[in-house]
């Protein structure tokens, strides 16, 4: 019986990643698309008016590249908000000598959080800044760490533009380096990438969000952000419940030159991934930790199936590394066989550890502060850690 339930299982468990796939591969295509091919850039539509706000703090390797691309953005009328914590943050230096260039650049200081996330209390006080000026017609939410192409905004932006939509979402595309640790990163990326493509998962995660400035208060998201510990996450079941989902645009996927990778720092922030989905979307996390003990049984079965020379372990094996292969060959650059198939594997081992780790924590840390939350996505106490 268990060894029955155990072939069943593993047969499951390779058709749902085949099924993933076949449903979210095209999209993925599209996404690899903006960095693979020379497009030309779309005629904007100056007919509506848009604001870009990016909270940054740091000055990481190729974040200057990065900013600098999000305002090479074609005959777009937009002006951009780069906000940081205070003066000291090294960030600041960076936004001031784009500024040279930039004329309608603004550089904006937000404070220390004190309720939120520091990256929310940003955004908010960039979405202050900006309504201090006049509203826009659309708003334009990213991070500070990714590269957009020239035609990033126009496509990101048309089906607002085009009253297609409220609401657009991109995600990005990793380009990893060398190590197996990045090659996890990218499989991890890849898989949230793939899940924002299927039509019920629909989610502004990972990349840039566009939205109407008008609905944008009129539904509230900047009091869920007031008090939320991450803006995508909290912000995407918040507006599906008023009845908003966002169109995703594949075409617009920023570019991510991942850092090299250290294991414990790509164990640190898939953590807080999971986490996010903890705190956001609590019975979403329940329903997958049932998944996830059940995997982990299935993959204990398989290990003593292989030890002890049975031969559906190995065909099990067999499948996840074939699967590795197929998934690996929509990276961005084309990555060796054996990085594929080691790091698909061990991204699928390594995940059910850390989400079973999330039940032993209810605080997040990031950059020297940690984030005590609820299973509301709100930030309950906030402490520094450094």
């Amino acid at each position: 019986m268990l060894s029955t339930l155990a072939h069943m299982g593993m047969a499951m468990h390779l058709m749902a990643l085949a099924l993933l796939y076949f449903l979210a591969a095209p999209a993925v295509r599209a996404a690899r698309s903006t960095w693979l091919e020379r497009r030309l850039v779309p005629p904007a539509d100056n007919s509506q008016s848009l604001a870009l706000i990016v909270p940054l703090t740091g000055d990481a390797p190729g974040m200057a590249r990065c900013l600098d691309s999000l305002l090479h953005q074609p005959d777009m009328d937009v002006d951009a908000y780069f906000v940081v914590r205070d003066e000291a943050d090294p960030a600041a230096g960076i936004v001031r000598k784009l500024m040279k260039s930039h004329p309608r650049l603004r550089l904006v200081f937000s404070g220390p959080a004190q309720v939120c996330c520091q990256k929310n209390h940003s955004l908010l006080a960039g979405i202050d800044a900006v309504c201090s000026s006049g509203r826009p017609d659309i708003l334009v939410f990213c991070d500070s760490s990714h590269e957009a192409a020239p035609d990033f905004l126009a496509r990101l932006t048309a089906p607002i533009t085009h009253n297609h939509a409220v609401l657009s979402t991109t995600h990005r595309r990793v380009l990893p380096r060398s190590g197996i640790a990045d090659a996890c990163y990218f499989f991890c990326a890849l898989s949230v990438q793939m899940l924002q493509a299927l039509p019920l998962l629909r989610q502004p995660w990972g990349g840039a969000t566009a939205m109407r400035t008008h609905d944008f208060f009129v539904h509230g998201v900047d009091a869920v952000w007031a008090r939320g510990i991450v803006d995508d996450f909290t912000m995407g079941p918040y507006l599906q419940s008023r009845g908003v989902r966002p169109t995703v645009v594949p075409e617009a996927a920023l570019l991510t030159r991942l850092e090299p990778q250290t294991w414990s720092g790509w164990w640190a922030w898939w953590l807080r991934q999971l986490l996010y989905l903890k705190f956001c979307m609590p019975c979403t996390w329940l329903a997958a930790t049932l998944g996830v003990l059940g995997l982990a049984g299935l993959w204990c079965w398989a290990a003593v199936n292989l030890i002890t020379g049975g031969v559906a372990g190995w065909l099990y094996l067999a499948g996840l590394a074939g699967l590795g292969l197929t998934f690996g060959a929509l990276a961005q650059e084309p990555l060796p066989a054996w990085r594929r198939i080691t790091g698909f594997l061990i991204m699928q081992t390594v995940t059910l550890p850390c989400f079973l780790a999330t039940w032993c924590t209810n605080s997040l840390r990031w950059r020297g502060v940690s984030y005590k939350a609820g299973f509301d996505g709100t930030v309950k106490h906030i402490e520094n850690t450094e």
